[in-house]
Parts: structure tokens; C-alpha cells; sequence
């Protein structure tokens, strides 16, 4: 590696450590939530109204970014303005009008900034590793360092001593950080690759990105998926508490995964050598389905720790390689507003993950729930392999290579 390649690589890592470490964060709310008398329906209602603010939130940030030509622009101010709503959260905890809590409008408002945030910080940081030919999973494996850290520091002591609603508050500290660094970096793809005109939208022709047979169908593969995907991270907490683990604890839990994820992280770049990376995301979702089949036995608050160990991988797997895929199969121009098009689809299937799951538990066992999206991701994974039969064995269509990002 050059020393400028270097250089660039270590303040890119930086921006992760410091971006992740927010991340962890929001993990809490649902925690928040429980703690002031919230049950899994009106926790699941919040999360479906967050994810439909995501359906608009996501394309339209990506859009605009691409519109713009500056990525950097749109994530400091997406992480500014997020930053400030999300510590108000607590100071309207026990607020209601006409007997509805204010949060249902107040985080969903908040998760119109904050939801997106992350798809366009890979996407920035995918096109400038393509550039500085730089290996994107290593960078993604500070984040997951931070993340794991803080994690560990809010389940062990932060969070059992004073409470989550603090967190909201320190929070917005943490957020500053990750402000600075990305105001001062110096990235040789600020402008996005097209030069610094800024584009009319119907000069970035969006229709493209639905021409590409493997996208349409990964972006319909990650809607499917995540409706699952999104119950079983959501309603942990109901879980653990079930179990008869404090709730307060969760970030031990994601403290453990996200240290799982670091080496999978740092090997990503020797993996997409040698596999596709659809096999990478098949071999993810295969863990993620054994980790929910297993928590559906899970009696106590270690064996939770134990299982997480394969979200961990799976996570590890997933979380780079899905950034790179879309990046590797969507338009130049549009790689932005790929990434936050998938998460738009993502946040459709989290208002039927969040409605189903609450429905799911009330009627039935937390455990049972678990079982069943279990099989809900099994279903999903096998729809995907079968898109990729569809495409080269019937239609004809050549599979995607292996990828250099």
C-alpha cells in the first residue's frame, strides 16, 4: 500500500471507529421503549412507522446525493440533524396528545435522518476504496471494533447503572466526531465520479438501475429477507427478559457479534478473490437462519450470548458483502441511489417485520416466534438461490464475477 493509500485508509477507518460507535445506540430504543411500559404491538407499531418513513427517507437522501454530486455534504447534515432529534427522544417519554405517546411521531421523524445515514457512508467510502484501491472489509472491521466496545461498555455497566435514557443524551456527544472527521477528509471521489455538475433527475435516468436482472432481484431478495431479519433483532430484548436476563444487557449480546464480525471483516478481501459474492450472502443467510432456529430453544440469558456467535458471522459475511454487491452490479452514476433504494426496500419489509412480529408474540411464545422467522429466512434464502438458477440456467444471463470492492 502507498503511504497516501495508507494515509486515506486511516482516516477512513477513524470515520468508521467514530461513526459506529452511534450506531450502537440506537440498538436502545427499544429497550427505552420496554422500560416505560411499551408492550412488543406498540414497540413493533414504532418500528413499522420508522420504516415507513424509511420507504421515502433512503431514496430520497441517495437521490439528492447524487443530484448534488456530494455525498459528504448530505452525511454531515443527515448526521447532524439525527444527532440533535435522537437526544430529545427521553424528554418526551411520558408525553401524550389526545392519549397517543409523542414518541410515535418523534422517532419515526428522527429515523427519517438517521435511517439512512449508514448506506450512504458505505457508498462513499465503497467509491473511495475502488479509487485507493483500498480493502473496504478491513475498513468496515474499525467500525465494528467501536461498535463492539461501546457495546460491551453500555450492557456491562453504562446502561444497568443509570438507566437508558441516558444514552440519548451522550449520544449526541458521540455524534460530533464522526462530523469533524468527514468534514476534513480529503476524498478523491467527493464529486461522485461524473464530474461536479450537478445532474437534473432525468439526466441520472433511475429507470437503469432496473434493468440489471441480479440487482432488481437482490433488492427484491433483501425485501423478503429482512422482514424476519428485522423481528428477530427487534424484539431481542423481549426475549432476553423472557429468559429472565435483564433487557439492560442487550449490548453485551451485540458487543459479542460485532466482535465475531471482525475477522470475517478483514478476510472479506481474500473471500471475493475466490467466491462470488452472492455465495457470501447465501453462506450469511444460512447462519442467520441457525441462529434463529436455535433461539427458539434458548431457556436463559447465556445461552442467548452463546447463540449470537452466529448472527455474528452471518453479520460479518452479510454487512460488507451486500454493500459491495450492489455497488459492483448498480450504474456509475447511480451507485447512491442503489444503495439507498435497497434500504428503502429494506425499511418496507421492517413495517411487516414490525407488525407481524408484535402480532406473532402476542399471540404466540417469544420462542415460537422465533421459530417461525427462522423459517421465514429459510423460505427467503431458498427464493434467492432459485433467482440465480432463473438467471443463468433459463435466461441466459451471465451470474456476477467476482468483485474488486
Amino acid at each position: 500500500m502507498q503511504s497516501n493509500s495508507k494515509k486515506q485508509f486511516y482516516i477512513y477507518a477513524a470515520i468508521n471507529f467514530a461513526f459506529f460507535i452511534t450506531i450502537t445506540f440506537n440498538g436502545y430504543v427499544t429497550v427505552f421503549l420496554q422500560s416505560i411500559g411499551f408492550n412488543s404491538q406498540q414497540v413493533g407499531r414504532i418500528a413499522a412507522l420508522n420504516s415507513g418513513v424509511g420507504i421515502f427517507s433512503a431514496p430520497f437522501w441517495g437521490m439528492l446525493s447524487d443530484k448534488l454530486r456530494s455525498l459528504k455534504k448530505v452525511i454531515i447534515f443527515t448526521l447532524a440533524a439525527s444527532g440533535l432529534l435522537f437526544a430529545t427522544i427521553p424528554w418526551f417519554g411520558g408525553t401524550n396528545i389526545l392519549g397517543i405517546s409523542v414518541l410515535f411521531l418523534l422517532i419515526p421523524v428522527t429515523m427519517f435522518f438517521r435511517m439512512p445515514i449508514m448506506a450512504l457512508i458505505d457508498n462513499w467510502m465503497l467509491r473511495n476504496c475502488k479509487k485507493e484501491n483500498l480493502n473496504y472489509g478491513a475498513l468496515r472491521a474499525y467500525g465494528a471494533l467501536s461498535f463492539a466496545i461501546m457495546a460491551l461498555a453500555l450492557g456491562s455497566f453504562i446502561v444497568p447503572r443509570t438507566g437508558p435514557a441516558f444514552i440519548f443524551y451522550i449520544s449526541l456527544i458521540f455524534t460530533i466526531p464522526p462530523i469533524l472527521l468527514i468534514f476534513f477528509a480529503k476524498s478523491r471521489d467527493d464529486d461522485q465520479g461524473v464530474g461536479k455538475k450537478r445532474l437534473t433527475f432525468k439526466e441520472m435516468k433511475i429507470g437503469a438501475l432496473f434493468k440489471n436482472y441480479y440487482l432488481v432481484t437482490y433488492i427484491l431478495f433483501t425485501a423478503i429477507q429482512r422482514i424476519p431479519f428485522h423481528g428477530a433483532m427487534m424484539f431481542l430484548p423481549f426475549l432476553i427478559y423472557d429468559v429472565g436476563g435483564q433487557p439492560e444487557r442487550l449490548g453485551i449480546i451485540m458487543g459479542i457479534k460485532a466482535l465475531v464480525e471482525i475477522p470475517l471483516m478483514m478476510l472479506l478481501k481474500r473471500l471475493r478473490q475466490k467466491y462470488p459474492l452472492y455465495v457470501l450472502i447465501i453462506v450469511a443467510t444460512v447462519f442467520f437462519v441457525i441462529e434463529c432456529i436455535l433461539l427458539s430453544f434458548a431457556t436463559h440469558f447465556t445461552a442467548i450470548i452463546v447463540i449470537s456467535v452466529f448472527h455474528g458471522i452471518g453479520n460479518g459475511l452479510m454487512i460488507p458483502s451486500a454493500s459491495s454487491y450492489v455497488f459492483q452490479l448498480a450504474p456509475e452514476n447511480l451507485k447512491a441511489t442503489a444503495q439507498t433504494v435497497l434500504a428503502s426496500m429494506a425499511a418496507i419489509a421492517g413495517i411487516i417485520g414490525g407488525l407481524l412480529g408484535g402480532l406473532l408474540i402476542a399471540i404466540f411464545s417469544i420462542q415460537q416466534f422465533y421459530f417461525i422467522i427462522g423459517i421465514m429466512l429459510a423460505v427467503a434464502l431458498g427464493l434467492f438461490m432459485l433467482s440465480l438458477f432463473i438467471g443463468q440456467r433459463i435466461l441466459g444471463i451471465k451470474r456476477p464475477g467476482l468483485s474488486l470492492v
